[in-house]
Order: structure tokens, then C-alpha cells, then sequence
């Protein structure tokens, strides 16, 4: 696996709460401490958990300010710690924020950080204004630059261009006229920040002919100045192991939960497509019944323990019943409810959880699970002697209406891999999207019976997670890029 992510520098925006991105929120609230400027509105830092160590390193003009090197000693303590640190900067980190610099200094330190982007106020100023900074027929070109005060402490200028790719050699020529010599540096950022992020690396000389070559499309941006030189300490993205790999998560929301952060902060790009969906089922007696007759009660799923309360209808109804589970993770969930599994699976999935059971044949087994049930548990036991009864406890039904403008962009786009949790999922995926015009990811899978049915139903299973967890299928997935 990668080396462990500890910094990220965030963009908390203009101002207003409102505009500060989602993934810039989702870090600032798993944050251990806050290194804020003196920019970001107080409002933001409640979204900062409650553990956090927040710490003021703003720089108040003609007033007290922390020195750079005492923010730079910081970041690198509070990292090496193991902490989650943040950066948290007005506006976007990388536009006169000094985050460059702050991301030199853990570079020479080896700290690996993260860069998230924010809407920078020289944009959002404006726009609330009424004012837009660019305008069919009226301007075409904006400069960014910083107050007479602080112009000391800048050298240089750089120059941005927007859809640039057609027109390039055109826009490297103006940018002679503007005062940059043809050896400037230069670069293309081709669909950047997602999928398939292309860069070409030039001057104002020769980018127009390299991009060309390596086939750069749009939407791509154009750089012109000394800062593209500095792309060779600073390039942290193409990095991650998953960079530029596209991610389709189909497991259950509940399942799910933070997986989405996990892939991200490995550089891969995520769209989330739950296959199920968990209901549950009105208290019946006949489950009461059912569960005070059993000797045994096993969860094969986090979804059945979460239904259960409510289908038990008293706790009491379970006294003196013994509990088992499959893995680690469904005995985690068991133990939120206030309850301890008395034998946990030795691996994923029902198969594992029959080959080790502890109980006699004699003793009474009921499955609480859901309306699909894919009968590993009782032919396994079966096997043993031991006769087994279920209870559905909760209804696995499929998606909602996945919005078809998704499906087209991955039937022509394409992903690179596909995270099944179960079989069912596995074939409700497959009948979403029959036909891939290019690009049919592989499946990452959880225990043996997902594989089983995942293969059954035509997907290559190239990972297969040995627990029921996202850094399971994170091993076993980076396991299987390393051995490409």
C-alpha cells in the first residue's frame, strides 16, 4: 500500500460556508487538527469534530502573525504523530496562498498530502457581485494579481489559458507578446482532476508540438511560467496507486459507509451504485416464535444484525441464546446493538462460518437473513448433521432509477474496477449495464460465494477480499495492480 496520506491542504473557499467543496468538509470533519488562516470564516471550523486541536496560524496585516517556519515545524510534527492534519486556507491553497511552499517543505520532509481544491475569491467575489469575470464579446482574458503590499514577496507572473487545446500554438505565440521568453516553462493538464488526467510538460517553444504528439484532447488547461518547474517536486496525485482509476462501488449504503474516502485518498476516482437496498420487515410472532425456540441465532450480514432489533421486538427474547456471525466486521455491527457474538467465522461469507462451527448437531440453528439467501449456511452445516432454519428478517431489493446519463458514460467510457459485496449484486450490475462498448471493469469481490456467482455471471474477478471490510478490498485490490 501507499504511504499513508497525513496532510491535506484544503480550500475552505471565499467565504460563505456554502461554497467550500464536499471532499474539502468530508476531510475537515475526520480531522485531528486544524492549522486555519485567518481567512476562513469561524463558521467553517464547526465542522471540525470535536477532538480536534485547532490552531489560529493566521497572519494579521500590521499584527500578530505566526512565521511560516513555525507552520512549517507543525505540519511535519503533528504528521510524523500520525495525526490527520489540515491545512485549511481562504480560497484555494495553490492561488497566493503560500500552499506551494508549504507543500515543497513536506515534500523535502517525505510527508505525503493531498491538495483540495477550493473556489478562490477572486472568482466568488465578483460573482456575488454580479459580476462575471469573464464574457462572450467583452473579455476574454483575466489576470490574477497580487495587492502593491505584497508584490515584494512574488517574482514572476503566470498565465492560465482556458480551452486552449485547438488554439495552442496560437496562445504560446501571444504569450511571447506578453513578455515570456520561448524557454518559459509550459504545460497541459488534459481532464484534470479526473479519470484518464493527462500532463505535457514543455516550454512556450515546444508544448504546442508535444502535446500534439501525445495526443492531448479537451477540456485541458494551459500554465505559462516558472511555476510549471516546480511540478517536478510537487506532483502528488499520479502517485497514489489508484490515481486515474475509475471506481464503482455497488455495496449497500450501509455497507458502504466510508468506502468512498477510503479510494479517494488512493487517488481513484469513485461513483457510487448501490445494487441493494435493505427494508425492513414489520414484527411478525412467528419470528418471535421462532427466535425463543432456537438455540443458535446466525447473522451471515451487517444488514440482518441491524434489522434485528426491531424483528426481536424484546431483548429479553434472546436469553440464554448463543450467537454467531460471519467475520469480524458483522460482530463489530453486533456489538453497536449491544451484543457479543459468541463465535465469530473464521473468514468472509457463510461457507467459512459452517466449516468452523462450534455447535452440536443437536442444538436448534435459525438464520436471521434476508429474502435472498444463498443457501451456503444450510448446506454446510447440512454436511454436519446439523439441520438449519431461517427467518427472513429484512428484504434485499434492488436499486433505484440510476440516472441514464450514468449508465451511458459507463457503457462508452468505461471503469476500471467493479467492488461486489454479493452475488446479487453482482447480477443486478450485470443486467443494469448487459454490454460495454469498452473498458468492462474488473470485480473486486468479498469471499468465495460473491466470486463464485460474480464469475457465474461473467465478470473477471481479479481481487478477492478475505473480510468483509474496505482495507480488505483495498489489499487485495492494490495486490492485484502490483502484479500487472
Amino acid at each position: 500500500m501507499s504511504k499513508k496520506v497525513n496532510v491535506w491542504f484544503v480550500g475552505a473557499g471565499p467565504g460563505h460556508p456554502g461554497l467550500m467543496t464536499v471532499r474539502g468538509r468530508d476531510i475537515l470533519s475526520r480531522a485531528d487538527v486544524v492549522l486555519y488562516d485567518r481567512l476562513v470564516n469561524p463558521g467553517i471550523l464547526t465542522w471540525a469534530p470535536s477532538w480536534a486541536k485547532l490552531i489560529d496560524s493566521g497572519k494579521t496585516p500590521g499584527g500578530e502573525q505566526m512565521e511560516q517556519q513555525e507552520i512549517h515545524r507543525l505540519l511535519v510534527r503533528y504528521a510524523r504523530k500520525g495525526m490527520r492534519v489540515v491545512r485549511l486556507k481562504g480560497g484555494d491553497p495553490f492561488v497566493f496562498g503560500r500552499g506551494g511552499e508549504e507543500a515543497e517543505f513536506l515534500t523535502k520532509a517525505k510527508i505525503a498530502y493531498e491538495v483540495v481544491p477550493g473556489v478562490t475569491a477572486g472568482i466568488a467575489g465578483p460573482a456575488f457581485a454580479g459580476i462575471p469575470v469573464t464574457h462572450r464579446g467583452v473579455s476574454t482574458e483575466v489576470i490574477f494579481r497580487i495587492g502593491a503590499r505584497a508584490e515584494r514577496s512574488v517574482c514572476g507572473k503566470t498565465l492560465v489559458g482556458y480551452m486552449a487545446v485547438e488554439g495552442l500554438a496560437e496562445f504560446l505565440k501571444r504569450a511571447t507578446e506578453l513578455g515570456f521568453s520561448k524557454k518559459t516553462p509550459a504545460g497541459l493538464v488534459g481532464r484534470g482532476t479526473c479519470r484518464g488526467q493527462r500532463v505535457v510538460i514543455g516550454t512556450v517553444a515546444d508544448l504546442a508540438a508535444k502535446s500534439k504528439q501525445d495526443g492531448v484532447t479537451a477540456p485541458a488547461v494551459v500554465v505559462v511560467g516558472p511555476v510549471v518547474a516546480l511540478r517536478k517536486k510537487l506532483a502528488w496525485w499520479e502517485k497514489r496507486p489508484l490515481a486515474g482509476k475509475r471506481i464503482v462501488l455497488t455495496v449497500s449504503a450501509n455497507l458502504g459507509k466510508g468506502w468512498r474516502e477510503v479510494f479517494e485518498e488512493q487517488g481513484a476516482e469513485v461513483w457510487e451504485l448501490p445494487m441493494t437496498r435493505i427494508q425492513s420487515v414489520p414484527p411478525r410472532m412467528n419470528t418471535v416464535t421462532m427466535i425463543r425456540a432456537a438455540d443458535w441465532l446466525v447473522f451471515t450480514s451487517a444488514a440482518g444484525v441491524r434489522a434485528f432489533p426491531r424483528a426481536v421486538c424484546d431483548m429479553r427474547n434472546i436469553f440464554g441464546k448463543k450467537i454467531a456471525v460471519v467475520g469480524h466486521s458483522t460482530a463489530e455491527v453486533l456489538r453497536s446493538i449491544g451484543l457479543r457474538a459468541d463465535w465469530v467465522g473464521h473468514g468472509p461469507g457463510s461457507q467459512a462460518l459452517a466449516q468452523s462451527w462450534p455447535g452440536k448437531k443437536t442444538e436448534r440453528v435459525l438464520r436471521l437473513t434476508g429474502n435472498v439467501e444463498d443457501g451456503e449456511l444450510r448446506r454446510g452445516l447440512q454436511k454436519k448433521g446439523v439441520k438449519v432454519l431461517s427467518c427472513v428478517i429484512y428484504r434485499n431489493v434492488g436499486p433505484n432509477n440510476v440516472p441514464r446519463p450514468v449508465l451511458r458514460a459507463l457503457r462508452k467510457e468505461g471503469a476500471d474496477w467493479v467492488v461486489f459485496a454479493s452475488g446479487t449484486a453482482a447480477e443486478r450490475f450485470r443486467r443494469l449495464i448487459p454490454k460495454w462498448k469498452k473498458g468492462k471493469p474488473k470485480a473486486a469481490v468479498i469471499g468465495p460465494a460473491t466470486a463464485k456467482e460474480a464469475r457465474r455471471q461473467g465478470w473477471k474477478v481479479a481481487a478477492e477480499s478475505k473480510e468483509a471490510s474496505v482495507a480488505g478490498v483495498l489489499r487485495a485490490m492494490l495486490k492485484a495492480e502490483s502484479n500487472k
